[in-house]
This record gives structure tokens, C-alpha cells and sequence, in this order.
């Protein structure tokens, strides 16, 4: 059985939560018995993540496809959310798909779209969620950077930077909305993922690994453990930081990484 965390009824916003870090994040809080509001730019996506946690969560289940690099959509994400629920308690940005790209090939256009997908989208649905969170008597934000794996650094130059980023705008709105909204950050290594395990097959087929399995030893070469991490102990951490059971943990960045020190 699950360690109730007292999130049942409570109310998450989840970004970027079809797939991968994102949608293990949707389901933890729907396995505590949550109404979980789901968000992605891929309506078929979203309609599998639908129906997947219906049949195995607890809590209820509303999505909506956006693109999150319009603040209109964002906004129009938390009014709707509002609508269903009559509030928002929790909110996880979720990451991004990672798209490769080394620092010297990284055109300025894909710098600035990048800014949108992995920074401004964050600071929008922050800024749009926040009167319901501090309306909420257990209000949480907990931005979820995209993984930062250092034998794949020269290819994830912009998901790298702008993590960083991420993680000096939670610690200083931490110290804004505190006490009535906690705010953290959850920085995650390599985990089993549909994506990453796309970004390594597209190496192997580019013959930087001989094979997946090479590509995988490379990927977890810093990391004492000898396989990937469970999407879903991501989400759990995620689900634990937005519980009262961490009221007095905020501006913090938990790395969930097996000990890669990243």
C-alpha cells in the first residue's frame, strides 16, 4: 500500500503530463486519490494518459491540449481547471521533451523557443496559479527541470541551461510566496523513459553506441546504480514535496538521480 500522503480531494495541476517524468508525476498524485488536471500539446497523448490513470488512479481526470508556449493557453488551462474543481492545491511543471541540439549548433531561433518551452512556460503557469494556490490551505508548486545527464551534456545545451534557471526562479519565489505557498524543485538523472530511450536510439542509429545497451551503460556511467530510474519514484518525491508531510521543506532542489551528482 501507498503511504497516504493526505492528498485525496486535493486538486493538481500537472504540465507537460501525457508522457514521461511528467505523466509519473500526474499519476502519483491520482494513486493518492488527487483530481488531477492534465495538460500536453498532443491530443491523442493526452486521451491515452486520460483513460491510463482513470483505470489506475483514485482521483478524477480533466485534460486539455495546449501549447505552453503561449501564456493564453496557460491561462486558459487554470480558469478551466478552476471551473472543474473550484480550485487548484498543487501545481507540477512538468518537462519538456528533450530535443538535442550541441551548444555550437544551436541556431539563436531554437534559443529563444526554448526560453518559451522551458522557462517563460514555467513562470506563466506559476503566475497564473497563484491566487488559487494561495487561496488553498495546502498550496504547492514543484518545478520539475528536465534531465540533466552528463554523458548526453553536449547534446542537451538548452534543457541544461534553462533547468538552471528553473531552479533559481523556485528558490526566489519560495521566498516570495512563503508562508502561504511552499515552492521546490525536483532535479531528476536518467530515468526510463519513452524520450531518452529515443534520444539514445537515434545515437546508436547515428553510430556514436554500438548498441542500446552501450548507449545506456554511457548514459548511467556516473551513476551507481546499473539501471535507470522508475519514472514513478520521480513522482512519488514529487507527491511527497506537495504533501503536508514536507510543510517545512521550501526553495529546496531535490536531485532524483541515483547519486549521479549532477
Amino acid at each position: 500500500m501507498d503511504l497516504d500522503l493526505g492528498l485525496e480531494g486535493n486538486v493538481a495541476l500537472v504540465t507537460g503530463s501525457a508522457t514521461g517524468l511528467g505523466h509519473a508525476c500526474a499519476e502519483a498524485f491520482s494513486r493518492q486519490g488527487a483530481d488531477v488536471a492534465l495538460a500536453a500539446p498532443n491530443l491523442d497523448d493526452l486521451a491515452y494518459a486520460g483513460d491510463r490513470l482513470d483505470a489506475l488512479g483514485e482521483g478524477d481526470i480533466f485534460g486539455l491540449e495546449l501549447d505552453v508556449r503561449d501564456p493564453d493557453h496557460l491561462a486558459v488551462l487554470v480558469e478551466e481547471t478552476v471551473d472543474q474543481y473550484g480550485g487548484i492545491d498543487h501545481l507540477v511543471t512538468g518537462p519538456r521533451p528533450l530535443e538535442p541540439g550541441r551548444f555550437l549548433d544551436v541556431s539563436d531561433e531554437d534559443w529563444f523557443r526554448g526560453f518559451d518551452r522551458l522557462f517563460m512556460s514555467v513562470v506563466w503557469a506559476i503566475r497564473e496559479s497563484a491566487p488559487h494556490l494561495e487561496a488553498s490551505d495546502a498550496g504547492t508548486v514543484v518545478t520539475v527541470a528536465n534531465p540533466a545527464i552528463p554523458a548526453l551534456a553536449d547534446e542537451l545545451s538548452v534543457a541544461t541551461a534553462y533547468g538552471r534557471a528553473v531552479q533559481g526562479l523556485t528558490e526566489s519565489q519560495a521566498t516570495a510566496f512563503a508562508p502561504d505557498v511552499r515552492v521546490n524543485a525536483v532535479a531528476p538523472g536518467p530515468h526510463e523513459t519513452a524520450d531518452l530511450e529515443g534520444l539514445l536510439a537515434r545515437r546508436v542509429d547515428a553510430g556514436e553506441f554500438e548498441d542500446l545497451a552501450s548507449a545506456w551503460e554511457a548514459v548511467l556511467a556516473d551513476c551507481p546504480y546499473e539501471s535507470p530510474g522508475d519514472p514513478l519514484d520521480l513522482g512519488a518525491v514529487v507527491t511527497f514535496l506537495s504533501s503536508r508531510h514536507a510543510s517545512f521543506v521550501n526553495g529546496a532542489t531535490v536531485p532524483v538521480d541515483g547519486g549521479s551528482g549532477i
